[in-house]
């Protein structure tokens, strides 16, 4: 299976600029972010064409700086901003399926089963075997729309201490784990039947932010979801308000109360498609750069996590070797 890609680093709508700059463009060792993305996506051996949605102008002029730093640059396709994450999302999507104008949404069953793998430009760490690992998951048969998850035991090495600097990002509670959303979105365009719920989701993503937490609410109060699927939310919020407060200990009586298996129906339910979470084990796409504060610990951790991701890697095609020797 090979699918074609979207890299968003577009600055208009909700993004958060950081020290006042598009943060895809902030630079680690001398290279901006995205560019270590789609070193990632041209090692991949799922990926065909890679779009790059954003300043297409900026966007050109870096590619052409650091061209030397790419191995198949003629797989990309710079495309102009939109106004929003949807917007980009849509410009890339009518690329990838030959559309023009305003025909997005048409009724064909061949480019309603194609697949586009969506992802950020701000996650240094994502590698191409996370990404193999994400889409060599994928079963297109069965599902629409899929979205990738690292759990808290791959994410806990990236973790501050008393002695190093660590970034430590808030989790999805269910039970039996904690979930981190990895950034990774295969996704059938022409499948998802209520789409713009997704740039609601994106504009609300600071779940931090009460008044967030309560216009996402009321999206799906509007959107008439079932009160099974408000109720999945709440109690998602109130783990993460214990887990917040320090009180995380407590939180197992009411993780319980809701599975990965809920979350991944109420979100079907909302988007309209077949919807679906997948693991991965090497965890560098859920890193992304939200602040000032993560990219100044990314710069400095960077060189050290990237050898352990090799280690982790190295370990990972061990076991899978020795399971198809057996």
């Amino acid at each position: 299976m090979k699918v074609n890609a979207a890299v968003l680093i577009g600055d208009r709508g909700k993004s958060r600029p950081i020290r006042g700059e598009n943060k895809n463009f902030l630079e680690i060792n001398g290279l901006p972010l995205f560019f270590y993305v789609l070193q990632a996506l041209e090692n991949s051996g799922y990926i065909n064409q890679i779009n790059i949605v954003g300043d297409r102008n900026r966007i050109k002029k870096i590619i052409e700086k650091n061209i030397h730093f790419l191995k198949s640059p003629e797989k990309l396709v710079i495309l102009e901003q939109g106004r929003s994450l949807f917007e980009n999302a849509l410009i890339a999507s009518k690329n990838v399926l030959g559309l023009e104008g305003d025909r997005i949404w048409v009724s064909n069953p061949e480019l309603e089963e194609k697949a586009i793998l969506f992802l950020p430009g701000d996650a240094p760490l994502i590698t191409s075997q996370e990404i193999d690992e994400f889409v060599g998951n994928c079963d297109l048969s069965r599902f629409d729309y899929f979205l990738g998850m690292s759990t808290e035991e791959f994410l806990r090495p990236f973790y501050p201490s008393k002695k190093e600097k660590g970034i430590k990002m808030a989790y999805y509670l269910v039970k039996g784990k904690k979930y981190r959303q990895s950034n990774l979105h295969l996704v059938k365009p022409l499948k998802i039947r209520n789409r713009h719920y997704i740039q609601k989701m994106y504009d609300y993503r600071y779940q931090k932010q009460f008044i967030n937490f309560l216009r996402l609410l009321w999206a799906f109060l509007k959107a008439h979801v079932r009160m099974k699927g408000i109720y999945y939310y709440l109690t998602l919020h109130w783990n993460l308000f214990l887990s917040r407060i320090g009180l995380e200990i407590i939180t197992p009586i009411f993780r319980k109360l809701v599975s990965i298996e809920d979350i991944e129906k109420g979100i079907g339910e909302l988007l309209g498609c077949r919807f679906t979470i997948v693991e991965t084990k090497i965890a560098g796409a859920a890193l992304d750069i939200d602040n000032e504060k993560d990219y100044e610990t990314m710069k400095v951790m960077f060189a050290k996590w990237r050898k352990y991701q090799e280690q982790v890697i190295e370990k990972l095609s061990g076991k899978r070797i020795a399971l198809e020797t057996a």
